[in-house]
């Protein structure tokens, strides 16, 4: 159909911009050297402006007019057509002059923010972070919303996502979750840390544990790669090169596996997209909550898990052989899974962390809403944790300069990690169901039933559906906190015999 491999071939260009585009992201947070940032400030600027110019390019808007009223499209046409459309009505709505000029913004708020994070001092990312929340209220207003400013945003991200959603399940799991992170602190047992904080933990052992964990689980080295920054992610242009990175601290050596362990699940994740559906939204991954179910699954649900623990306790010796040398699985599970109110999202325990999201979701509505004052924002943040969880931060790095994630404009992001949750729990609930030896394959480190499971389920199956469809077709019911909270307690029981 001639029409249809127009759209086709639009569809590649505006992709192939933003492969690009990728990969000088991917450098400005890896290897681009500090006096760098300015002219990558303009590069991703037109960039960005190049994408949206073909984005709202009027002949876009005329074919998928006539697509939409054809008939015997298939469901990968179909697709395509419903999420190009929903791309041209959103990208129409922004003028060009102003996506370049968020491109920009951001480019520089990450500079920023980084050093912001590195000198413990807020004042300098305050005017960026202003700037940045500035430009989310008028994308907000561009983009149009029927209730609230902040839906809007929440729609970037996850589509059909709004705060009336939002608030009925944060609200259940508040209630659901506190009371175990209650019951866990009242009875006031903690296990045997002494063997983490005692020791020191060597940057290279903890990059040879990370590199074996990831290969273990699929990750393939030939179609990606591993570094080091500021703040843990996975990006790159496609399935042939995925991009992650983790951090490493000597006095923690969790952080580092359990981030590699978050971001290999994006990364296999992409690394398993359809590849028939190269270029093509249909063959883009199913939105972020989708997404992050991928990391949170292998981080969590796997990485903490007993039997996971059983059988990399012998990696662990490997690589800390003295730090290790009186250490059993029992007690490396115990230490993984510590439930207790902490700082730092990335390394908060499932208990807790979804407390950390909704403290950014209340704030973010706070902000978008004008109800909070930037200046007001960091003494907030310590409000709310002190409140929400009962700890306070004593700086800024600790606290409100923690996440990467407002620098780089992502405000409405946060929420997602908490969907992530619940779908990762939803799916390994019925991937369980068709893999009766599970356990017994994670106590073995045999992760290729599990994500051979996610790989047809989930990962080829793109972007075709909404991703609440995706749920359903993949486990038989609508998402649901259900899974996760049983899940949870069922842990917190075995952990601490609540």
């Amino acid at each position: 159909m001639q029409l249809y491999d127009e759209l086709l071939e639009r569809l590649k260009d505006i992709d192939l911009i933003s492969q690009l585009g990728s990969l000088l992201g991917w450098d400005q947070e890896v290897l681009m050297p500090p006096e760098a940032a300015s002219s990558r400030a303009e590069q991703l600027a037109w960039i960005s402006k190049e994408r949206h110019t073909r984005k709202t390019d009027p002949r876009m808007g005329e074919i998928l007019e006539e697509l939409e009223g054809m008939d015997g499209l298939d469901d990968i046409a179909e697709a395509n057509v419903r999420l190009a459309r929903d791309a041209y009505d959103k990208a129409t709505r922004l003028p060009t002059d102003f996506v370049s000029e968020i491109a920009k913004h951001n480019s520089k708020s990450l500079i920023s923010w980084t050093e912001a994070r590195e000198k413990n001092d807020f004042s300098i990312f305050r005017d960026d972070l202003a700037k940045s929340i500035d430009y989310a209220r008028r994308k907000a207003d561009y983009l149009g919303y029927e209730d609230l400013r902040y839906d809007a945003l929440l729609d970037i991200y996850e589509s059909g996502l709004t705060v009336s959603r939002l608030d009925p399940l944060f609200k259940g799991l508040r209630e659901e979750v506190a009371p175990l992170i209650k019951s866990v602190a009242e009875r006031g047992e903690r296990p045997d840390m002494s063997w983490i904080s005692n020791n020191s933990w060597d940057e290279e052992g903890q990059e040879k544990l990370s590199q074996k964990v990831s290969e273990a689980i699929g990750f393939n080295f030939q179609a990606g790669r591993r570094d080091a920054s500021t703040h843990p992610f996975c990006g790159g242009p496609n399935p042939d090169d995925v991009r992650w990175t983790t951090r490493y601290s000597e006095s923690d050596p969790f952080g580092s596996l359990y981030g590699s362990m978050h971001e290999t699940g994006h990364g296999t994740y992409e690394q398993g997209r359809p590849r028939d559906l190269d270029f093509q939204p249909a063959g883009n991954a199913n939105g972020l909550g989708i997404h992050e179910s991928q990391s949170r699954l292998w981080e969590n649900q796997i990485g903490r898990s007993l039997e996971f623990c059983e059988w990399v306790l012998p990696l662990w010796k490997e690589q800390f052989p003295e730090n290790m040398e009186d250490v059993d699985a029992v007690q490396l599970w115990k230490a993984v899974n510590v439930v207790e109110p902490s700082l730092i999202r990335v390394d908060a325990d499932e208990a807790t962390y979804n407390i950390h999201i909704m403290i950014r979701y209340e704030i973010e509505k706070l902000l978008i809403s004008g109800d909070l004052e930037v200046d007001d924002l960091p003494d907030k943040w310590d409000d709310m944790y002190e409140e929400y969880l009962g700890v306070r931060p004593t700086d800024r790095s600790t606290g409100v300069l923690q996440d990467i994630h407002w620098s780089m404009g992502a405000i409405g992001y946060f929420p997602t990690y908490t969907l992530g949750n619940l779908y990762s729990a939803q799916l390994l609930l019925a991937a369980r169901e068709d893999l009766p030896e599970h356990d017994s394959n994670i106590r073995n480190g045999e992760f290729a039933p599990l994500l051979g499971w996610m790989r047809e389920r989930v990962h080829r199956r793109g972007s075709i559906m909404e991703p609440a469809d995706l749920i359903i077709e993949a486990t038989g019911t609508p998402p649901s906190p259900e899974a996760f909270v049983d899940y949870l307690r069922n842990k917190v029981e075995r952990l601490y015999g609540i």
